[in-house]
């Protein structure tokens, strides 16, 4: 086979296959696309948990709101129930105190029927009396009557005091009107005369 001239191989196109330099740089750019693919992932990665960090936050505030309004209505529905109780006890005190004086009446009546009239009339009387202390009872009035107990300013009005040294001082020993309260409530107190001792009526004169 002739040898080309020269001329002949200054005219030979260049080869289309990549030489070693180019696989080289085609390598590195791959390592390079490849780093900052995972740094794009990584940052979507951490944006992703900042972003659910941010709406936890977010979720437990309104947890935190919504707990409190609900505690909030709670004590309002409390203090609404006082109330409307509160509002409902002094109106039913008052009528219910305007009834005692006629309770006081009746029970004088049934006393002197007791004395003066036939049977039939003070069972009559006494049956009377015991539904309107059933009714009293029912609405929540109680009885005081503090015989023998030790006196109380808070449901017990002292009409006099008697020297009597059997008893402890400030003993009531005698009821002159009952006394009635509305659960804790007080209607009106119980009328009361209270003991004292002599040794100390003389020491205060």
């Amino acid at each position: 086979m002739a040898k080309k001239s020269s001329s002949e191989r200054g005219h030979e196109q260049p080869s289309n296959h990549p030489g070693k330099e180019d696989g080289i740089q085609n390598v590195e750019k791959q390592k390079v696309s490849a780093g900052n693919l995972n740094k794009v992932l990584d940052d979507a990665v951490q944006d992703l948990k900042n972003q659910l960090v941010d709406k936890q936050k977010e979720a437990d505030s309104y947890k935190d709101s919504m707990l409190r309004t609900l505690a909030d209505f709670e004590n309002y529905k409390k203090r609404t129930q006082k109330d409307f109780f509160e509002v409902r006890n002094n109106a039913i005190a008052g009528v219910l105190e305007s009834l005692l004086p006629i309770l006081d009446n009746f029970e004088l009546g049934l006393a002197a029927a007791d004395q003066h009239g036939s049977d039939k009339i003070v069972d009559g009387f006494k049956m009377i009396f015991a539904s309107f202390k059933n009714l009293l009872a029912a609405n929540g009035v109680q009885e005081i009557f503090p015989l023998n107990e030790k006196f109380d300013m808070h449901f017990h009005e002292c009409v006099r005091r008697v020297v009597d040294n059997t008893k402890e001082n400030d003993t009531v020993i005698s009821v002159d009107r009952k006394g009635y309260k509305l659960n804790d409530k007080l209607l009106r107190p119980a009328m009361v005369t209270i003991s004292y001792h002599e040794e100390q009526n003389r020491e205060s004169k």
